[in-house]
């Protein structure tokens, strides 16, 4: 299953160390296969995130289509590459490029590099990193395997007759 990437914007007032109210804004990415499914998913994080009143900003879907974790607790930031796959027209012969987008968790650009390096070594097809920027994305929240037990408990396999 393909991941449907939406980036949030979520407004607050953040309380600063000297007491001080602030109206903030931070930009959070999820796994959702709807709008609505989006905004339901973001506000059952921020329950947990925020104390207080907030509101949704925007919600509008990413053109992010993978996500590069990193099991380093070092690895705390996000970086955005622009990777094109280089690909041959069998037809024509001529080279054709198209753009994929990945999130990379890393503690700086260099570690970035390294890492969505490290996760398209095993492409079999030519490709060039053509960026790689910092995001300001907080937090990004995936699917994993016990959200979907939750949403489909009222499914049943189909039986072959």
């Amino acid at each position: 299953m393909t991941a449907n990437w939406f980036e949030a914007k979520i407004a607050y007032m953040k309380v600063n160390e000297d007491g001080r109210e602030k109206k903030v804004s931070e930009s959070y990415l999820l796994d959702a296969m709807s709008y609505t499914e989006g905004e339901a998913r973001i506000i059952k994080e921020m329950e947990t995130v925020i104390s207080g009143d907030y509101y949704i900003k925007s919600l509008k879907k990413s053109n992010i289509t993978e996500l590069v974790p990193s099991e380093d607790e070092n690895d705390d930031r996000w970086y955005k590459a622009k990777v094109n796959i280089i690909d041959a027209d069998a037809i024509s012969g001529q080279e054709k490029c198209s753009s994929q987008y990945y999130l990379v968790a890393a503690s700086n650009i260099n570690r970035a590099l390294e890492n969505l390096e490290n996760s398209l070594s095993t492409f079999v097809v030519p490709y060039e990193i053509d960026s790689l920027t910092n995001t300001d994305f907080m937090d990004v929240f995936p699917y994993f395997s016990n959200d979907n037990e939750e949403t489909t408990e009222n499914l049943k396999h189909a039986e072959n007759d």
